[in-house]
């Protein structure tokens, strides 16, 4: 606010005492009022000012436009080469980053990706993802931690990428024996000792694996089936999963007519006098279970179905799924994927 009386200072006076004796700034306000005082003064006529202090002013006013025509001049040639430099230098390489996920080939439950121990084509699955921001010539190394994952990941494949792209796929395939988490990490080089990306973690669970013998066609009025289950799992597994109780289900659908009924919608906890024998031990990694069933059929056409469970302990041994997942309860779909 300090300007406002001095530029009206200006205005006001055709020669205002003490315009010279200003800063450099005040004074070329006070050179510009004073020719517009001059000239309103005048009725707007122009006489030109040949005096030594008219010439000298005139003066300092070319110089000092001629110095902001340069300033303008030399910023503006600083834009144009700044511009210049941004086109010839690259940007700044993005940091990689890698997606990871698994599929197997049975569906997943509660979101829980897992395969059957020695369980064939159900046995592997398959770590996969993309990497944004890779090169040709990178690698990607898979880094697998099994229960009871006490020991760091260690190395278990690599694969050297032979595109470089915004999204690189990857892939591995897996058969691990015992719950796994598993990432993957990207190298510069196969000696590079430092990875510029890495994944986060992704669960793979496994299941006890086996067979079933036994059962035969039924004989009237009662009907008596015994079934053998045999169970496979790794040796250090053995002795939790051999001390789980088995839960058998069973479930009839029973007509009058000749023709066979659908099968039964719910099987039900120890229904047809459902039984399951304690574990007899085979081998390190095998033991069976004897489970017998005694229903009564009469001159009936009938269908019957029956399941059997154990409840997952993934925590104890690492095999299983997380959580809990309909066994031991009082009955279950005869269509239900997985109980545990």
């Amino acid at each position: 606010m300090q300007n406002v009386p001095q530029w009206s200072q200006c205005l006001s006076s055709r020669k205002p005492p003490g315009c010279l004796l200003r800063p450099l700034r005040e004074k070329d306000s006070c050179s510009l009022t004073q020719d517009l005082g001059r000239n309103l003064a005048d009725g707007g006529h122009h006489h030109a000012d040949t005096s030594p202090l008219a010439r000298a002013e005139s003066k300092e006013r070319m110089l000092r436009a001629w110095h902001r025509a340069t300033a303008v001049a030399l910023l503006t040639g600083s834009v144009a080469i700044a511009a210049q430099l941004a086109g010839v230098v690259p940007a700044q390489a993005a940091t990689p980053a890698i997606t990871v996920a698994a599929t197997s080939s049975i569906p997943p439950v509660t979101g829980d990706v897992f395969v059957v121990f020695q369980g064939g084509k159900y046995g592997s699955a398959r770590i996969h993802g993309t990497i944004t921001g890779a090169t040709a010539g990178e690698v990607a190394t898979l880094y697998a931690q099994r229960f009871p994952y006490t020991t760091a990941a260690k190395p278990v494949s690599s694969i050297t990428l032979g595109a470089t792209g915004t999204a690189t796929p990857y892939s591995f395939t897996v058969t691990p024996t015992l719950a796994t988490r598993y990432r993957v990490e990207l190298f510069a080089g196969k000696s590079a000792a430092t990875p510029s990306a890495t994944s986060s973690m992704q669960s793979v669970y496994v299941v006890t694996g086996g067979y079933v013998t036994g059962g035969k066609s039924c004989g009237r009025p009662v009907c008596h089936e015994t079934l053998h289950i045999y169970t496979i799992v790794p040796s250090s597994a053995l002795g939790v999963e051999m001390s789980h109780p088995w839960y058998p289900y069973f479930g009839i659908n029973l007509t009058t007519g000749a023709s066979i009924p659908p099968p039964p919608r719910w099987l039900y906890l120890n229904a047809g006098h459902g039984s399951a024998s304690g574990a007899r031990r085979i081998s390190a990694g095998e033991f069976e279970n004897t489970l017998t069933f005694s229903f009564t059929i009469g001159n009936d056409a009938y269908n019957w179905a029956w399941t059997a469970c154990v409840k997952d302990t993934v925590s104890r041994d690492g095999l299983g799924l997380p959580g809990s997942h309909g066994c031991g309860a009082p009955r279950v779909l005869r269509t239900a994927s997985y109980l545990g």
